[in-house]
């Protein structure tokens, strides 16, 4: 039984079946609808009934970004709904509609978590200098991950990472939306180590501070380039080195041959404690300096840093601390968590 143009076809016996055929043609197969996307107590058989069916394609819709109409007339893809006025920082071979997906899919988890989100403690910041000396009068050593992500939830600008996209989507490494009087940033760099989200994460800072993000738009980073001449890229990146170092041009010297990553580590704790510099951004700095051959070298004394590093783990916890979940219905805070990993794993995955 489906629905086409106002009209049940009573000659289908699996609904969702066909559903599932659709939105597997946009990206999104049913492994993962049945996953991420639908509540824990969907039953495909509850389409059999129009209104179950009905039900089913309203929680997708709102879920994922989907446009309603669509889903509704099958004679008709399947198709996103509008992002907004948005902005694609982007390689060159790299599409617009190649990052729609993960874009969408971004856009619409902040839209779901903008009622559970905390009124801002502070005002938002006009410049990268304003935050230092924040984070420092809180009691920071120094512009951290942690520390930073945290100042960002105090100004009603919520970090969250996602790491459940349909799997083939073109995912980018940041992205900032402003949506209904909302700010947020998304992150879905896959990493252990800090330094490697810090950076991303102070980048997609300035986008916002800046105005980069147009009104109820987004900006979506597939990379963010530290050599990008695109004028709001190296914006945001000499936003992003004054965030963090207090200089937006700094650039750490590269050390000499011969030297060992525990040396690199041991030389960047003592520049980072005397200079209130997050150690491992200015192993990443160095790293920068010295070239690709140079990263696994980097990599090491980043994990001498941070031996048990989880920089997902550490967005996650703090999304889970501020959000209202009172505030949000049970099946959409239990969406978030789950497309931000957060949350439980189902007991009959892929179902």
């Amino acid at each position: 039984m489906t629905f086409q143009n106002g009209v049940w076809n009573l000659a289908s016996k699996n609904p969702m079946a066909q559903l599932y055929s659709r939105l597997g043609n946009v990206g999104f197969p049913r492994k993962y609808l049945r996953e991420i996307a639908l509540p824990d107590w969907w039953e495909d058989e509850i389409a059999h009934n129009p209104a179950g069916y009905t039900e089913g394609l309203m929680i997708l819709s709102r879920s994922l970004g989907l446009d309603l109409a669509s889903m509704q007339n099958e004679s008709v893809p399947v198709g996103l709904r509008n992002l907004g006025p948005c902005k694609f920082k982007k390689a060159p071979a790299t599409s617009e509609e190649d990052l729609t997906l993960a874009g969408t899919l971004a856009t619409r988890l902040v839209e779901l978590m903008n009622p559970a989100v905390p009124e801002p403690r502070n005002p938002l910041p006009t410049s990268a200098s304003e935050i230092p000396q924040s984070i420092l009068d809180a009691g920071g050593r120094w512009v951290g991950l942690a520390s930073l992500v945290e100042y960002c939830w105090s100004v009603g600008l919520p970090v969250v990472h996602i790491s459940a996209f349909p799997p083939g989507a073109k995912k980018m490494e940041g992205l900032a939306s402003v949506k209904s009087g909302y700010r947020a940033i998304v992150l879905s760099k896959d990493v252990k180590l800090s330094a490697w989200l810090l950076f991303i994460l102070a980048h997609e800072v300035g986008h916002v501070v800046q105005g980069h993000v147009s009104k109820n738009g987004v900006l979506v980073d597939e990379l963010v380039d530290r050599s990008s001449r695109d004028q709001e890229e190296k914006a945001a990146n000499a936003f992003a080195l004054e965030l963090l170092t207090g200089n937006p041009e700094l650039r750490v010297l590269p050390i000499g041959p011969g030297r060992s990553a525990r040396a690199l580590a041991r030389a960047a704790l003592q520049a980072g404690v005397q200079e209130q510099i997050d150690p491992g951004h200015i192993v990443l700095n160095c790293a920068y300096q010295m070239g690709s051959d140079f990263f696994p070298f980097a990599n090491a004394a980043l994990r001498l840093l941070e031996p048990h590093a989880d920089a997902v783990a550490l967005i996650r916890s703090r999304m889970t601390a501020h959000l209202d979940k009172t505030k949000l219905p049970e099946d959409t805070y239990e969406f978030i968590m789950r497309v931000t990993r957060a949350g439980h794993k189902r007991d009959q995955p892929g179902r």
